[in-house]
């Protein structure tokens, strides 16, 4: 009874604080990249561990100050040019659609589209979602930051919270289930890096302006899976509107095939060869999280699936084998 009456009592807590239970899960996956680069620095310099915590402090604001040097002024050009262009851009892909009857088709759905939504409201909940991903981002960055700045002591507090005779075990649960998400981190940047370098070489090569800066501001966005991918298409098909309806319709063909390619082939392959995370496995996931909790879901679809599948393991299929050896290559795999 007491049992059921714990378990009822999580669930409770889990679908009423969902959101607090996903930012800590943001948290530490933050917490666990600065803390891979601080031990990277530490273990390729002299530097003890709070002098290379602060070096990897250091060199992510010069990346973040040098990246908005680079960006934010010709940004706030082009957004000042795709504003000025803007409405002429529209009324020649609305002329260009008059002309054919799926064009027409289409610009009377939009129309009455249009005619059910209310600007203002629609104003409101934009204004107060942006908010909202402020305000979660910060939190996530805070917990970030204090995880990352002192592990061993949050470590040690939570293994605290175990009998000592479980001890031992809870802690090399601890260490698979870090260096699963680590390596899922890692994994997470080949396709950041991939679409990222085939945007801009594909805005480029269809005379988009501002290729480079697309391109990275695509391959950052890729980390929020499905999601960051619709996102960073939108500046884009603005941009090459200013060239003409042809360019932004290839520009959505091409953003098009970019999220199909990432979001059903690499992504999942990749995943699967860093944390052994089928891909099917990922996918459904990540469809699940999206009804259940939007982007934030989508957005720890994958390494919160790759931390259940380690608990499993060492939980559940591990102590059922007698003849496991503590070899990584002898883990159970899935799919």
């Amino acid at each position: 009874m007491l049992l059921a009456v714990g378990c009822v009592l999580i669930l409770l807590f889990v679908w009423f604080e969902w959101k607090l239970i996903f930012l800590a899960f943001a948290g530490l996956l933050c917490a666990l990249l600065l803390h891979t680069i601080t031990m990277w620095i530490e273990r390729h310099t002299r530097l003890g561990a709070g002098l290379s915590y602060f070096a990897t402090l250091l060199l992510l604001a010069v990346a973040i100050v040098g990246a908005a040097a680079l960006i934010v002024p010709q940004a706030v050009t082009q957004l000042h040019q795709i504003v000025i262009a803007l409405p002429e851009s529209l009324a020649r892909m609305k002329d260009f659609l008059q002309q054919r009857s799926w064009g027409q088709t289409l610009l009377l759905m939009v129309h009455r589209s249009s005619q059910s939504i209310s600007l203002g409201a629609n104003a409101k909940a934009i204004t107060s979602a942006v908010t909202e991903t402020v305000v979660d981002l910060i939190v996530v960055f805070v917990i970030g930051f204090f995880g990352a700045l002192n592990p061993r002591g949050y470590e040690q507090g939570t293994l605290s919270l175990f009998p000592p005779e479980h001890r031992q075990r809870a802690r090399e649960i601890a260490e698979e289930l870090m260096d699963r998400l680590r390596w899922w981190l890692l994994g997470q940047m080949v396709p950041m890096a991939v679409l990222g370098v085939a945007s801009m070489i594909a805005l480029w090569i269809l005379g988009v302006r501002l290729a480079f800066i697309l391109g990275l501001f695509t391959g950052i966005m890729v980390f929020v899976p499905y999601a960051g991918t619709i996102l960073a298409g939108i500046p884009s098909v603005l941009m090459a509107l200013q060239k003409g309806p042809w360019t932004a319709l290839w520009v959505v063909i091409l953003f098009s095939i970019f999220h199909l390619i990432e979001g059903y082939i690499l992504t999942p392959l990749v995943q699967k060869k860093a944390v052994r995370l089928p891909p099917v496995l990922t996918v459904l996931a990540q469809f699940f999280m999206w009804s259940f909790a939007g982007i934030l879901g989508v957005a720890v679809a994958a390494p919160l699936t790759a931390a259940c599948m380690v608990l499993t393991n060492e939980l559940y299929l591990k102590p059922r084998d007698k003849n496991y050896s503590r070899g990584p290559e002898q883990l159970p795999r899935a799919g």
